[in-house]
C-alpha cells in the first residue's frame, strides 16, 4: 500500500533493547511491525543489541546490530538497579552516536523511533540519549512508546511519569506519542500519564492456515503455551497435572520442558516440548490442540492482554481463562462465558473439558469471535493504525482508538 504522502514516508525504526533470547512475543511481534511498516511502503530498520542472535528469520536483513548489550533488565534492588545507571548512560552515548548520524545525514526523510517492552532504566537511557541530539536533529524525529503492562500500579510508577514529562518537553505532541494495545490499559494509563494513548492492533497472528478443530480427539490435546512463570499459572498447572481425570477419553497436557510438570494421575498424560519453539512449530502445536490453558493472575492480567489468547481465538481454538481477566472480558463480549473457569475448583476444570469441546454453541460463538478478530488483529489493520497515528501528527495528538 503506498501513502499519498510519498515523500513524506518515513523510516521506521524498532528499538529492542533486549531480545530475551529469543523467547516470547519480541520477535514475532517485531516481524509483523516490519511487515506491517512496509506494507505502507515505509523504510524500516530494527536496532538490537550487537551481540544479537544472527538468525533472526522474521526481521532478516533490516537487522542492525548497534545498540550496547547490557542487560539492564537484570534481577536485582533497586539500589542495584540505580548502580547500573553508569550502564545505561552508555547506552545512551551509543544510541544518541548513531540518531545523531542518522538525523544529520542530508535527508529530510523523518525518522520514527518505536519501542515496546521496557523497562524504567531502559526508557531512561533512551531519554538521556535523546537529550543528546542537536536541535537540528531532535526536529525530524519521532518517538512512538507503546505500553502493554500496567506501570501506573508500578511501585516505580512515579519513574515513569517523571520520564513522561521529560519526553513530552524535549519532543513536544505530535512527536512523541504514546500507545497501548488493551482499550482498559489506555484509559488507565491516560488517566494516569494524563496524555493520549492510541490502542493498537494485535498484528503477529498472520501464522499458517487454521485447521478445522478435531472435536472427537483421543487424547484431548490441551496446550499450556509459554514459558512458565507463576503470573501464567505455573502453580495452578503444577496442581492441575496431579488431579485424576474422571472421564474418557485421556487428555494429553502438552507444555514448555522449562516446567517440570509431571503427572502420576490416571487419565492425564504430560508432554515437554521446546522451552523456545519456532513460528513454525509454535503455529504446528496451536493447530494440533484443542484446548489452551490459560490460567493467568487476574491481577496481573486485569487490562494486560495476551498474544497467545489472540491467536488461539484466530486460530478458533478453545482457550479456558481466568476470572477478572482482559481475556474473560473479550469472550464475555460473545457469550463465551462458560470458557472463563475458576481454577480453585480444579477437578472441574478437567471434568468439564469434555462437554465444552462438544457444545455446538461454543464453536459457532468461537467462530463469530475469530472472524471479528482476524479483521482488527491483522497485519493490514496495524498499518492502517500507524498510518493513521503519523497523517494525525498535523492536527495534534490522537484520542484512544476503540475497536
Amino acid at each position: 500500500m503506498n501513502s499519498d504522502h510519498s515523500r513524506d514516508q518515513p523510516l521506521f525504526i524498532s528499538l529492542i533493547p533486549h531480545l530475551m533470547g529469543g523467547k516470547g512475543h519480541i520477535v514475532p511481534y517485531h516481524g509483523a511491525v516490519r511487515r506491517s511498516v512496509e506494507y505502507l511502503g515505509w523504510q524500516y530498520q530494527a536496532w538490537v543489541p550487537q551481540d544479537a542472535d544472527p538468525n533472526l528469520e522474521e526481521i532478516g536483513d533490516r537487522l542492525h546490530r548497534i545498540l550496547l548489550p547490557e542487560d539492564l533488565e537484570a534481577e536485582g534492588s533497586m539500589v542495584a538497579k540505580i548502580t547500573r545507571l553508569p550502564q545505561a548512560m552508555q547506552c545512551s552515548d551509543v544510541l544518541a552516536q548513531q540518531l545523531q548520524s542518522l538525523l544529520t545525514n542530508g535527508e529530510s526523510r523523518p525518522v520514527i523511533l518505536f519501542l515496546e517492552r521496557f523497562i524504567h532504566l531502559q526508557l531512561f537511557a533512551i531519554w538521556w540519549g535523546l537529550r543528546q541530539l542537536s536541535p537540528e536533529a531532535r526536529s525530524r524525529l519521532h518517538f512512538w512508546i507503546l505500553y502493554r503492562r500496567d506501570v501506573h500500579l508500578d511501585q516505580t510508577r512515579s519513574i515513569y511519569h517523571w520520564l513522561h514529562q521529560r519526553l513530552r518537553k524535549l519532543l513536544p505532541p505530535p512527536q512523541c506519542q504514546f500507545l497501548t494495545d488493551s482499550e482498559p490499559l489506555g484509559r488507565s494509563l491516560q488517566d494516569y500519564f494524563g496524555q493520549p494513548f492510541t490502542v493498537m492492533p494485535i498484528p503477529h497472528t498472520d501464522f499458517a492456515e487454521v485447521v478445522p478443530l478435531f472435536t472427537e480427539a483421543d487424547p484431548i490435546l490441551c496446550w499450556w503455551p509459554g514459558a512458565p512463570r507463576e503470573e501464567k499459572g505455573w502453580s495452578v498447572m503444577r496442581h492441575l497435572v496431579s488431579l485424576p481425570r474422571p472421564n474418557s477419553p485421556r487428555l494429553q497436557l502438552i507444555a514448555a520442558a522449562a516446567s517440570g510438570l509431571k503427572s502420576d494421575s490416571e487419565g492425564i498424560e504430560v508432554h515437554l516440548i521446546g522451552d523456545r519453539l519456532t513460528r513454525e512449530e509454535y503455529a504446528g502445536w496451536l493447530n494440533k490442540a484443542q484446548i489452551i490453558l490459560l490460567p493467568y493472575d487476574p491481577e496481573a492480567y486485569a487490562e494486560r492482554t495476551s498474544g497467545i489468547f489472540t491467536e488461539a481465538i484466530i486460530a478458533e481454538r478453545i482457550p479456558l481463562v481466568s476470572p477478572g481477566t482482559w481475556m474473560a472480558r473479550e469472550l464475555n463480549q460473545y457469550d463465551l462465558d462458560s470458557l472463563v473457569v475458576d481454577w480453585q475448583a480444579q477437578s472441574l476444570v478437567w471434568a468439564e473439558i469434555d462437554q465444552k469441546l462438544a457444545d455446538s454453541s461454543i464453536h459457532q460463538q468461537l467462530a463469530a469471535m475469530a472472524q471479528a478478530y482476524r479483521r482488527h488483529h491483522s497485519l493490514e489493520s496495524y498499518a492502517k493504525t500507524l498510518q493513521e497515528i503519523w497523517l494525525s501528527r498535523h492536527n495534534g495528538n490522537m484520542e484512544v482508538n476503540n475497536m
